[in-house]
């Protein structure tokens, strides 16, 4: 009988979180490119074992976490750690907040997908056409800074942001950070053919963000009550599971009696929350009047597609549902269509009786012909 000792193993392959290390640069388009061939993008496959792919992938990736960070606090946001007061070293859920909130009258809160790392909105423009600032949040935030309420004579009222962090909730305890589940699994082994690390649901997560709804029900009544002027108003953009984890903790009773008086509106983004789990006929009616959702489809940005009840083709949402022209993937749907969403809120900002028109959809005459809308909403 052989057996094969430990020190025999393969090792685990290390790749630098650094994009000339890697072999990248980013062009003049702000899109990352190879070196060596800089008309392709980023290659995944590397070699035919998933392990080394998937670790060489982390690594681009940890290079990119830290050009949107860099740049993220180049526009103003900084870093905060929670639960509040947590030290880097200690178990924290890292959050970004601009540095002016407490003085600020608005103030945007996104919740993202549960899949992305803190400010990375979609790996698919991130590291391929689009580019760095479309596929993740800086071009929403220079947007959102860009905004100025034509009732307000304020140098500059546009609205603060929080970017809270629904995707990186696993503690690594010798890195001393938080991960996501993909980085979970690129965690540093002892050989190349280790298992990944066991996730341990108490050591391995962070006290009061267990899980994305402690994390929002946290960012509620910690993150805005704490740290944001008690008279500011909120406008939520949720995303998947951020956007299902928002709507269940509004609906409860006592949550809404203490934030409705502060929401101005609410995008839900690809969500699965479905409207029969409504009970509070207050919180239903909000939606309808102040909330819109979005879901991919082939229609231009904009377009109507289907009332609170859906249609033949849409299930019902509970809200007025809208295309922002992203016809195949959830995540690329905020990064293609924010300025609607953001040019709504500001709609809604300036009128404080505003509730949503009624909408009516047109049939098309033309159905046979398709339609194939990329670009960003302008």
């Amino acid at each position: 009988m052989f057996r094969r000792l430990e020190s025999g193993l393969p090792d685990d392959p290390r790749f630098p979180a650094d994009l000339k290390e890697l072999g990248y640069f980013v062009n003049e388009k702000d899109e990352v490119r190879s070196i060596e061939d800089p008309k392709a993008y980023f290659q995944y496959f590397l070699t035919k074992n998933d392990r080394v792919n998937d670790l060489h992938r982390e690594a681009m990736n940890g290079a990119i976490r830290n050009i949107v960070a860099e740049r993220l606090n180049n526009l103003g946001l900084e870093i905060i750690r929670l639960p509040l007061g947590a030290k880097a070293t200690e178990r924290n859920i890292p959050i970004f907040v601009s540095k002016e909130i407490k003085s600020k009258k608005r103030i945007l809160v996104l919740f993202y997908d549960e899949q992305q790392d803190l400010g990375v909105f979609s790996q698919r423009i991130l590291l391929g056409k689009g580019g760095i600032n479309q596929g993740s949040a800086i071009d929403l935030v220079k947007y959102v800074q860009s905004m100025r309420s034509s009732s307000s004579t304020d140098m500059d009222d546009s609205p603060a942001i929080i970017l809270a962090n629904t995707g990186q909730l696993r503690w690594w305890r010798r890195g001393k950070k938080a991960v996501s589940q993909m980085s979970w699994y690129t965690l540093p082994s002892n050989s190349l053919v280790d298992p990944p690390y066991e996730f341990d649901a108490e050591k391995n997560t962070v006290p009061d963000n267990r899980n994305i709804a402690e994390h929002v029900e946290y960012v509620f009544n910690h993150v805005i009550t704490e740290l944001t002027n008690p008279d500011s108003k909120l406008e939520i953009i949720g995303v998947s599971g951020g956007a299902v984890e928002v709507s269940v903790f509004l609906e409860k009773d006592e949550n809404w009696k203490k934030w409705k008086p502060k929401l101005l509106a609410f995008a839900s983004i690809a969500s699965y929350y479905s409207p029969n789990e409504i009970t509070n006929e207050d919180f239903r009616k909000w939606l309808i009047n102040r909330g819109r959702a979005y879901i991919i489809s082939p229609e231009p940005c904009g377009f109507f597609l289907a009332g609170p009840d859906g249609s033949e083709e849409i299930s019902p949402r509970g809200l007025p549902t809208f295309s922002l022209g992203e016809p195949f993937y959830n995540e690329n749907i905020l990064p293609v269509g924010f300025k609607a969403i953001i040019d709504w809120f500001e709609e809604v900002a300036n009128d404080s009786s505003y509730v949503n028109p009624k909408f009516f959809r047109l049939e098309e005459k033309d159905k046979g012909k398709d339609t194939n809308i990329t670009q960003p909403c302008s």
